[in-house]
C-alpha cells in the first residue's frame, strides 16, 4: 500500500496545531523565566543582604583573631562557599540564561497595537477552517513580535490585515517551510528550558516547591538560619573584642 502525500488541508491543520503549541510553550517559558528572575531578586534583596552583613561580621572576627594570635594574617574568610540551597551572597545571575535580563517593559504603543491586533484577528472570529488557521498563524506571529518588543512587526501585521493581504505567505510551498521553522523553534525552547534547569535559582525554586508541598516555607527557614548565623557571629565577635580588651589592659 502506497503512502499518500499529505494534503494541503492536512499541512495547514498541522501548521495551525504547531503554531498553537509553540505559542503556548513560549508563554510557559516566558512565565518561568519571569518567576525565576523574581525569585532571584527576592533572594538578593532579603537573604543576600543578610549574607553581606554576616560577611562583615566574619571579617571583623578574622581581624580580632589575627590580633589575638589565634590565626595567621594570611588566613581569612575569602573563598568560603555556601552550597546549601543557593550560594551565599554570590548568587549566580540568571539574567543571561533566562534571556531577558536586559529586556525593556512593553511600551504603551506596543500594548495598544497588540490589543488591537488580538481583538481584530482572534481565531474565534473565523467563519471557516482555513480562515481560522490563518488567524492562528497571524496571532502566533503577533505573540512572537510582542514578546520580542518588535513594534514595527506588529504594525506590519496589522497593516497587512487591514489591507486584506492575509494570504500572501500561506501558499502551498511556504507551509512546509513554516512547519519546519516552528519545529526548530520548539526544539530551541526545549534546549532553553534544559539550560534553565541547570541553574542554581531553578534548584532553589524546586526545593521551595517541594517544601511547600510538605507544608513548610523553605525561604523563611533560610532567612531564620542566616539570622541565627548572624547572632552567633555577633556574639563571638563581642567575646573576642572583650578578650582583646582584657589582654591589652595595663597591669596595675
Amino acid at each position: 500500500m502506497k503512502l499518500q502525500p499529505a494534503t494541503p488541508d492536512a499541512d495547514r491543520a498541522r501548521l495551525a496545531a504547531l503554531e498553537l503549541e509553540v505559542a503556548a510553550r513560549e508563554r510557559d517559558v516566558t512565565r518561568l523565566k519571569r518567576d525565576l528572575l523574581a525569585l532571584q531578586s527576592r533572594y538578593l534583596d532579603d537573604i543576600g543582604g543578610l549574607y553581606a552583613k554576616l560577611n562583615e561580621i566574619e571579617t571583623a572576627i578574622a581581624d580580632e583573631e589575627i590580633a589575638l594570635g589565634l590565626r595567621l594574617g594570611t588566613e581569612g574568610t575569602e573563598g568560603t562557599e555556601r552550597t546549601e540551597g543557593m550560594p551565599g551572597p554570590q548568587t549566580e545571575d540568571i539574567g543571561a540564561a533566562a534571556g531577558c535580563g536586559h529586556r525593556t517593559a512593553p511600551s504603551a504603543d506596543l500594548k495598544r497595537i497588540f490589543r488591537q491586533l488580538a481583538k481584530t484577528i482572534h481565531p474565534d472570529l473565523a467563519l471557516d477552517g482555513p480562515a481560522r488557521y490563518r488567524r492562528h498563524s497571524l496571532m502566533a506571529e503577533a505573540n512572537r513580535a510582542y514578546a520580542e518588543r518588535d513594534e514595527d512587526r506588529l504594525r506590519l501585521i496589522l497593516s497587512k490585515w487591514e489591507r486584506g493581504d492575509t494570504h500572501g505567505g500561506d501558499d502551498l510551498d511556504s507551509v512546509p517551510r513554516r512547519i519546519a521553522a516552528l519545529e526548530e523553534r520548539r526544539q530551541a525552547m526545549d534546549a532553553e528550558l534544559a539550560d534553565l534547569k541547570t541553574s542554581a535559582i531553578w534548584r532553589l525554586n524546586a526545593k521551595m516547591e517541594e517544601a511547600r508541598l510538605q507544608g513548610w516555607d523553605l525561604f523563611a527557614e533560610m532567612l531564620r538560619e542566616v539570622d541565627r548565623e548572624i547572632r552567633r557571629a555577633t556574639a563571638r565577635l563581642a567575646r573576642l573584642r572583650k578578650q582583646r580588651a582584657s589582654s591589652s589592659a595595663p597591669i596595675p
